[in-house]
């Protein structure tokens, strides 16, 4: 595995612990083997006498193998000369080499043991997209199955998969031969497994106790809400009696006797005394549908921003992913957004129909056809008022009652969201109760917040674990021990020369494309590395490629968890200080090319899509890697301009892009267009 497991010191600059070896995968490997998914059993029918039932293995159990061992494994019937050769037993390994997609990469791993065996319905095997992989006995493979884990989650398995449009697939020959593991005595192996799988379990029972939380904090959501809208949120403040106004002051009263039913089988909602039960159709001004028009405009060029049913998430609006209009020859002004505002989600799935929020953004924005614009009567309700009741549990409800199904999506016409049985307390008591609201909700989200940095610093802590297993940092070392107890020990270049005899002599072992040649020893020690590229050899654009592919997919990352990603990028195994040094100055150009950005001390990926530059930012670039009078083909340039931002291929988005750059500087007088050629002016 290309990456150094094991802390360097400047006395001994990239050493593996004593007694210790490094490894291919493939050349402790004995048996591999690919699955099989078999036929669909037929139902109160037992197979023909050649045939068995199995439970088999997918991608879907490797989530959360650790907590559920496989019980969601799908059966199926294959041949019995199948299952003899694909049993799964102890020990065995199961390796993901196809599926994932563009977010998630292949070469998954999970590891059987007893009591998978013991919880599984039938005999397992895994499916055909994954292979079995079974470990000469005298190693360790729970020990194994930790540099898998982490080498997977560093990414240091991407270089061997290819990627089609929705699929990945890992190159298997390749991964044997090229994922590299450091090696420690068998002892030690298990030692390390049994604290590693202790230290990982207590993990796995914090995050399982954070991932109840989410859950948790919704209910409290709803029960705020329902105590909001049902006076409990504010008995106190009526007990005191302040601010009792009529609902209705300044306004006509409702007309007597005007409808005001909830629709079958909903009950109307109970009210205190002093409020009132009014159809939506009395509290507000204006209704209004959204714009049937497509959202092919450009922000870069005047773009008008379009809110759809995707911008309203957990009752409140969601900016983060904007559509634009373009508005040449289209009249908007009338369907301009105001502050106060309501947005009513008509038409969507099942689940989400009915859904609302409050416009308050200061921007300009239009919303689309799915939308309704509800306007409130001031003088009656507050916008944040009518907004929450929709959203509450009364109100989801009702959205689920009055809804009409179609064969994808639900609808809610606006008579009968006019008809929307409402509760109206006094404005005063209104704007108590949405002030109680927003706090306690406020609360909930700081929560949310600490929630989702705690599973953050959890999933720090695996990676920690992982990686002090395989430097050896989480047990004595069995070279240690021998010294303390005055006794001999089998180093690993031995225990591996005993593996590979046994298997040279039993004809065992799987064949890879890459061959490892021995280390000159005289005892024969470990399997020799090939030297990496020196990092004087590769070129910046390589190094900020190196940068930009380690951001690919990753969350926030310590500085040293990054220059260490790079550096495994560009073929370093071992962390030294000096590669370390280098790559900082690196970094530095990285994060002045926007490729990586600091936020709140920690790493992430800057811009990992090209669309999202600044046209000035990619202008200045453009003007940084052309020297004045040189004529340059187009396709140059382009090639160029993404290898200084550390892209290390162009597409045809980004040609497009570079091409409306390329008019823009023209326009500008930075450019001159020579035919297919360009140069720089000034």
């Amino acid at each position: 595995m290309t990456r150094a497991f094991y802390e360097q010191t400047a006395e001994s600059p990239g050493e593996l612990p004593e007694g210790w070896a490094e490894v291919a995968l493939g050349e402790l490997v004995v048996h591999a083997l690919g699955g099989e998914w078999g036929e669909e059993p037929k139902k109160d029918e037992e197979p023909a006498a050649d045939r068995v039932r199995v439970s088999v293995l997918r991608g879907t159990e490797f989530r959360l193998w650790e907590r559920e061992k496989g019980a969601t494994a799908a059966e199926r019937v294959i041949k019995r000369s199948s299952l003899a050769r694909r049993e799964l037993k102890a020990g065995d390994l199961v390796i993901e080499i196809s599926g994932g997609g563009p977010d998630q990469p292949v070469g998954r791993s999970l590891r059987v043991d007893e009591e998978t065996l013991w919880r599984a319905k039938n005999p397992l095997v895994c499916s055909n997209f994954c292979r079995q992989v079974r470990l000469h006995p005298e190693i360790d493979s729970a020990y194994v199955q930790l540099g898998l884990r982490y080498g997977y989650a560093c990414g240091d398995f991407d270089r061997f998969q290819a990627q089609t449009t929705n699929l990945r697939n890992l190159s298997f020959p390749d991964f044997l031969a090229g994922v590299v593991l450091p090696l420690p005595p068998l002892a030690e192996q298990r030692r390390i497994a049994a604290w590693a799988a202790e230290l990982l379990g207590r993990i796995d029972a914090a995050r399982q106790r954070l991932e109840r939380l989410p859950a948790i904090l919704r209910r409290f959501r709803q029960a705020v809400l329902a105590a909001a809208f049902s006076g409990r949120l504010t008995e106190d403040w009526r007990s005191i009696g302040e601010g009792l106004v009529p609902s209705q002051a300044g306004a006509s009263p409702a007309p007597a006797g005007a409808e005001c039913e909830a629709p079958a089988p909903l009950e109307a909602p109970e009210i205190p005394a002093g409020w009132e039960l009014v159809p939506l159709r009395e509290l507000v001004t204006r209704v209004q549908y959204g714009l049937s028009l497509k959202a092919d405009g450009d922000a870069r060029r005047g773009g008008v921003p379009i809110l759809r049913m995707a911008n309203i998430r957990d009752g409140k609006l969601d900016l983060s992913s904007l559509k634009h209009l373009d508005p040449e020859g289209k009249t908007l002004g009338g369907y301009a957004l105001v502050k106060g505002d309501i947005l009513f989600n008509r038409t969507n799935s099942p689940e989400l129909v009915g859904k609302a929020a409050v416009f308050n953004a200061d921007m300009e924005a239009v919303f689309a056809s799915y939308l309704v614009r509800l306007v409130c009567d001031g003088r009656r309700v507050l916008a944040p008022w009518v907004c929450g009741w929709i959203n509450s549990p009364w109100g989801r409800w009702w959205a689920r009652t009055v809804r009409t199904d179609g064969v994808s999506q639900s609808n809610i016409s606006t008579s009968k969201l006019l008809a929307m049985p409402v509760p109206v307390p006094p404005l005063a008591e209104q704007q108590e109760i949405v002030h109680r609201v927003e706090e306690l909700l406020a609360t909930a989200g700081r929560i949310e917040k600490r929630v989702a940095t705690a599973t953050r610093a959890a999933d720090r802590l695996v990676q920690s674990v992982l990686a002090g297993a395989l430097r050896g940092e989480l047990v004595a070392t069995e070279a240690e021990l021998a010294r303390r107890e005055g006794r001999e020990y089998e180093p690993a270049w031995a225990l591996l020369e005993r593996v590979r005899a046994d298997r040279d002599a039993t004809g065992g072992g799987v064949s890879t494309r890459r061959k490892r040649k021995s280390e000159a020893s005289p005892a024969g020690g470990p399997a020799a590395a090939p030297r990496p590229p020196r990092l004087e050899e590769q070129t910046a654009e390589q190094i900020l490629a190196a940068f930009r592919q380690a951001c690919w997919g990753a969350g926030e990352m310590t500085e040293e968890e990054l220059l260490r990603r790079v550096a495994r990028r560009l073929g370093h195994r071992r962390f030294t200080r000096s590669i370390q040094e280098r790559l900082q100055d690196s970094l530095a150009l990285a994060i002045s090319r926007r490729i990586v950005a600091r936020e709140d001390g920690l790493l992430v990926g800057a811009t990992p899509n090209f669309g999202r530059y600044e046209q000035d930012f990619l202008l200045h670039t453009l003007w940084s890697v052309l020297r004045k009078g040189v004529e340059y083909e187009r396709l140059v340039v382009c090639r160029a301009l993404a290898a200084r931002l550390g892209y290390s291929q162009v597409t045809a988005a980004m040609r497009d892009r570079m091409e409306e750059i390329f008019g823009v500087a023209i326009r500008m007088g930075m450019l001159e267009a020579r035919g297919s050629r360009l140069v720089r002016r000034g």
